[in-house]
Order: C-alpha cells, then structure tokens, then sequence
C-alpha cells in the first residue's frame, strides 16, 4: 500500500517539529497536522498555561488522540506530529510511523536553547513530562510504553543526524521519492 500519511513520534525535544518541518519542504503537496499545536489551542481557550498540559484530563488526551487517528484515517499527504501518533496508527498500513530518540543530555541542551532556561530547569521540565507522559497513556490506554521500537517503521537517533539527513532517511524508506519537489 502506498504511504499517504508520515507519523513523527518523540519525547520532548527530541526534534519532531524540526524533521517535520524538512519533509514539509522535501514533499510536493503534503501538509502538517500538529497535536502540539491542537494542545495549545484547547489551553488558550481555558486560559491554561501550555506548560500545564501534562495535568490536562484524560479526556482532553484522548479527544486530541481521537482528532489524530481520524486525520490518519480519513486524510492523505498528511504529516501528524504528536507524542502517541505512531502507536495510534500503529494498525494502519498507508501510515509510515517514525520515532525520534534523542540522549536526555541532547534533549536538555535543545530544550535549554528553545526555552531560554537553565540547564536544571531545563532537565526537571523534561523528566517530568516524560514521566507523565508514561503514567497517563498507561492510565488512558493501558499502554506500557509507547518508546517501544516495534510500533514504528523507522525508530532513530535524532542525535546523529541532520534533520535534511532524517527527512532524507524516511522519504527512502517510506518510497515517497515521487512525491519530492523538483526543486529538492
């Protein structure tokens, strides 16, 4: 089957929004879906802080899950970003699922840089959203661990590569060459 729709799943910055943004300008006709994006709208209309959304109520996850997995089902060319993307498609043969791996020192300098905080900080806010982040998909799907490579097609090392290098990488490995830019 004929992939229509590119999965990129990861902790916190672990470069998802980065690799998605490059397949954005490698691949003619495809556009974004960002869970990230859906989370900060639903806490703007609260008046929440995004920083909040590990304390978000299942039920708020799982509309935001329900929202992913209907954009995977019913759209095509489509690129979903968002933690559990990968395993709530995980069924679906015209998805291609990637995983983003990053070592937490890596993860904490990126998130240091993009947050303008401190290296302590910066670590605290990380383990404790990925803390949550285990706890509540356990709570809401029963779901062990969501990290676990036989969800996904392609589970990688953020670290080692460039992001024009990774987009490169799933564009190969998902069959999309026809779909690339002229210009890329």
């Amino acid at each position: 089957m004929e992939i229509q729709v590119i999965t990129i799943t990861g902790e916190v910055a672990t470069g998802k929004s980065t690799i998605a943004e490059e397949l954005l300008e490698k691949l003619e006709g495809w556009r974004k879906a960002n869970t990230g994006q859906k989370f900060r709208e639903i806490c703007a209309s609260r008046g929440w802080s995004i920083q909040k959304v590990s304390f978000l109520p299942d039920e708020v996850h799982k509309e935001v899950d329900e929202w992913q997995k209907m954009v995977a089902e019913t759209e095509s060319r489509i690129i979903i970003e968002g933690r559990l993307a990968g395993w709530l498609t995980r069924e679906l043969a015209h998805v291609f699922q990637v995983f983003c791996w990053t070592p937490l020192d890596v993860r904490v300098q990126r998130y240091m840089e993009r947050e303008h905080t401190t290296e302590e900080i910066a670590r605290s806010e990380i383990e404790f959203r990925d803390q949550q982040d285990v706890l509540k998909y356990q709570r809401a799907y029963d779901l062990e661990d969501y990290r676990n490579p036989s969800f996904y097609d392609l589970f990688i090392d953020t670290s080692k590569y460039t992001p024009e290098e990774i987009a490169d990488l799933i564009i190969e490995k998902a069959h999309l060459k026809s779909e690339l830019r002229a210009e890329a």
